[in-house]
């Protein structure tokens, strides 16, 4: 069976502007280049995946419904960008839960596995913009890619990316042209 080449992208800081807890339409903010950068990786023959922590379900501050309107907007605009989701997979629980969902855990990935078929772990990426986004691709050995944060400084790292860059679409010109 044909294995599959997947960019596994976190949402918030990578693709939209993290400004905490994003769960309205009106809350949203594309970060510039993002879309681009997501059709490059689309057109260079990869399948384009959303993985997400959204612990705010599991706080109660909003409801799983407003994610998923949320995704269905996130959908739509891209796809009159031309980009084509494959997915979107989300872990609603608590920080402090013990799941196995919920970055740097893989379980996201294998429900990606479970619903795409075999993945090619070698010729895949995971991107964002957190130190559990790289660490949930390095768990399955994959490639990844960080982008610049307030969430981490780079002597913090242990484990360290393939990439360091400051958006989406520097990554997405990067994986293209090696």
């Amino acid at each position: 069976m044909h294995k599959k080449k997947v960019v596994f992208l976190d949402r918030d800081g990578t693709i939209n502007v993290d400004s905490g807890f994003v769960c309205r339409r009106e809350d949203w903010e594309w970060i510039p280049g993002a879309r681009e950068g997501m059709k490059k990786l689309q057109e260079a023959g990869f399948l384009l995946a959303v993985v997400t922590n959204q612990s705010g379900i599991g706080h109660g501050l909003y409801a799983e419904t407003d994610m998923r309107k949320l995704h269905k907007y996130m959908e739509g605009e891209l796809a009159r960008a031309g980009v084509k989701l494959t997915a979107v997979f989300y872990c609603p629980h608590r920080r402090d839960g013990n799941c196995g969902c919920r970055k740097p855990a893989t379980g996201m990935i294998e429900q990606a596995e479970r619903l795409l078929g075999p993945i090619d772990y070698g010729q895949s990426w995971v991107i964002g913009d957190k130190i559990a986004d790289m660490e949930m691709g390095k768990n399955r050995g994959m490639k990844t890619a960080l982008i610049r944060s307030r969430y981490w400084q780079e002597s913090d790292i242990d484990k360290q990316p393939d990439v360091v860059v400051d958006s989406l679409l520097e990554v997405a010109e990067r994986i293209v042209n090696q």
